[in-house]
């Protein structure tokens, strides 16, 4: 074996530079992260323990059935009649139908969270069945239709 000639010295006449602050600055970044995060935890406990059963922040109780009977309500009367939404060819066909079964759920959410709004839940229920099963011309789907509008009128006053 031969020997190997030895490595010459840099040629830089300057020394490697020594690392600047990058160390502080990820230090300070990693510190102001925790405490958003905490900050953030700490007022999702806060509202969760101070939030009680019939607060806007549960998501239950009579002002929210209310919200969601009116919602519904205000779904429907963007609807048109069961027989137009099925006999039209357009593509909002599609986004009327999904409106409608919208209004439905949100109509048996109200009816679950309040027993006032029960016969608009039932009357929801009605109209999306017939949907469903395209049971939706003659005198019992305009019926259906019209009890939905009257008790969505009630609302209103």
């Amino acid at each position: 074996m031969t020997a190997s000639a030895p490595l010459p010295p840099p040629s830089s006449s300057h020394p490697p530079a020594p690392a600047t602050g990058r160390r502080g600055a990820s230090r300070w970044i990693a510190t102001v992260a925790a405490a958003v995060v905490a900050t953030g935890a700490g007022i999702g406990i806060g509202w969760f323990l101070w939030s009680g059963p019939d607060s806007a922040a549960a998501g239950t109780g009579i002002d929210n059935a209310a919200a969601d009977a009116a919602g519904a309500c205000q779904a429907w009367k963007r609807v048109p009649s069961l027989d137009a939404m099925f006999s039209d060819e357009s593509d909002d066909r599609i986004a009327h139908f999904d409106r409608a079964v919208g209004a439905a759920t949100l109509a048996q959410s109200a009816a679950r969270l309040d027993s006032r709004y029960e016969d608009l839940g039932k009357a929801f229920q009605n109209v999306s069945t017939r949907m469903q099963s395209y049971d939706v011309k003659g005198a019992e789907a305009v019926a259906a239709e019209k009890k939905v509008n009257t008790l969505c009128a009630g609302l209103d006053s």
